[in-house]
């Protein structure tokens, strides 16, 4: 258990540490932060919209003043302004991640179910196969199932999220079933390696032979004593790779031109929008750390020789 708190504690610190790196980064960057900040050129602003901007971000006060606005901007989850759009950051990133929401989700349920049940059941050959397909980058993955999928046999849409004029939920599955392929096919291989070298590890345990040697049903074997041994390290691994589900996101949006949060730090990149990214980043680490601590938890949860070496 202390393991896991352990583990805990490292994400909260981590997480600490993004939300001064956000802070101190735009003040300890060549230039003047009022630059930064207001996600504009200081070239491009005048004298009166410099003094505006110097006022509005709190730059005429002390550090800790300006710290404390930092923190109460995201204690109330508005997370800064973004002068390039005009809008209040955190309503930027709420009309966008709903759309990231919809591929990541299916892809992270689809990716642990294929995972784990190809690692009971597959062998050699889907481990090879599983390899090469681990050192593919999730945008080949998704290039290809465009040009099969999409140009060649004209079985989905090649973009958006619905049909012209809007759809159904049908129609919006649809549209989004190649990203989520796309998405679910970069994560299963490493969920699956790892399951399948932890099974092979436990097949060799005493336990497990004794089991086969009375006779003991296959499926029996694989429920009650393999995954057993076996769940805790991949619920762990999950939960880590939440944040690579959501990068991999923000990339395949991108490609299927899904208006998500991936279009959105694209868009931010490409205009210096400063709030922008670092309320994006500010966002995918707090889903990172959320994911680490809820599946430390559930690992704590449904392994009692954890709660038994704690209590003893």
């Amino acid at each position: 258990m202390d393991k896991y708190l352990k583990r805990i504690i490292t994400a909260l610190l981590c997480f600490l540490f993004i939300i001064v790196l956000n802070f101190a980064l735009p003040r300890l960057l060549p230039g003047d932060p009022v630059a930064y900040l207001a996600g504009s050129g200081e070239e491009e602003m005048s004298v009166g919209q410099y003094e505006y901007y110097r006022e509005a971000l709190h730059l005429d006060e002390s550090i800790f003043s300006q710290f404390k606005h930092y923190v109460k901007s995201l204690l109330n989850f508005s997370l800064g302004y973004s002068y390039k759009k005009g809008e209040v950051v955190s309503k930027l990133i709420a009309m966008r991640i709903k759309n990231t929401i919809q591929i990541t989700v299916p892809a992270i349920i689809l990716s642990t179910f294929f995972g784990l049940v190809m690692a009971l059941k597959g062998g050699e050959k889907l481990k090879l196969f599983m390899v090469a397909l681990n050192s593919a980058p999730s945008f080949l993955i998704s290039l290809l199932l465009l040009i099969f999928f999409s140009f060649t046999f004209k079985l989905f849409p090649y973009s958006g999220l619905n049909s012209i004029g809007g759809g159904g939920l049908l129609d919006r599955i649809h549209h989004l079933s190649l990203p989520v392929i796309a998405l679910t096919l970069s994560m299963t291989p490493s969920r699956f390696i790892m399951m399948h070298n932890s099974i092979q590890t436990v097949l060799n345990e005493r336990y497990i032979l004794y089991a086969k040697a009375r006779g003991v049903k296959k499926s029996r074997v694989e429920r009650y004593y393999i995954l057993k041994n076996v769940i805790s390290p991949f619920i762990t691994m999950v939960g880590l790779s939440v944040s690579v589900a959501v990068g991999g996101s923000l990339v395949i949006e991108n490609i299927f031109s899904i208006g998500g949060m991936g279009a959105l730090l694209s868009d931010a990149i490409y205009t210096l929008d400063y709030p922008l990214m670092q309320g994006i980043l500010f966002v995918t680490t707090l889903i990172m750390t959320l994911s680490i601590c809820v599946t430390d938890v559930i690992c704590i949860l449904l392994d009692p020789r954890i709660r038994r070496r704690r209590n003893g």
